[in-house]
Order: structure tokens, then sequence, then C-alpha cells
């Protein structure tokens, strides 16, 4: 009987994981709504300094199916070197895209 105790609790822990995980990319993604910004920028902004693999995955499906786009390349405040600042702002996509998003 303690094991499916067990196996419940881990099966618990695993969706909090997920919803927290859900969490951050809504969090991500309303962060590049506001305000077209790096990779590194929007890690520290989330509170995650130094550690821009917790945003890397999610930036790059986002850029594969089309929820975001490179708008500029500019110098990073974090690193200070020319990176592409990414927007999921619709506003600042193609006329040509912004039709199929909705």
């Amino acid at each position: 009987m303690s094991t499916t105790n067990t196996h419940s609790q881990n099966f618990n822990e695993l969706e909090q994981g997920k919803d927290t995980k859900k969490d951050f990319s809504k969090q991500l993604f309303d962060l590049l709504h506001d305000l077209p910004m790096s990779r590194r920028m929007s890690a520290t902004e989330l509170g995650y300094p130094d550690q821009t693999y917790m945003v890397t995955q999610n930036v790059i499906d986002w850029l594969k199916n089309g929820t975001a786009i490179v708008v500029w390349k500019n110098k990073c405040k974090r690193s200070g070197r020319i990176v592409e600042f990414i927007s999921t702002n619709p506003m600042f996509f193609p006329i040509s895209i912004q039709l199929n998003l909705f």
C-alpha cells in the first residue's frame, strides 16, 4: 500500500512541475509581448540572471511555429553583445503573417 501512495505522490509532483512550466511559459510570453528583448534580458527579468537556458527552448519553439519573431538586432544590456530582440506581439509581425495568426 505504501508504494501506491508513493506513486501517486510522485505523479502529483510531476503534475505540479508541468503547471509551473506552463506558468513560466505564460510569464515569458507576456513579457516578450509587452517589450521586445533578448533572451538574456528576459531571463533576468523573470528572476533567472545568467540562466538563459530557462527561456531558450520556449523562444526557439515559438520562432519555429511563428508565435514569436525577431524584431531587430541590437546591443544587449546584459551581455553587451549584438543579439536578437524577440517579440510575441502580433503588432511587430509582417501583415501577411498577422492574418494567419487569427
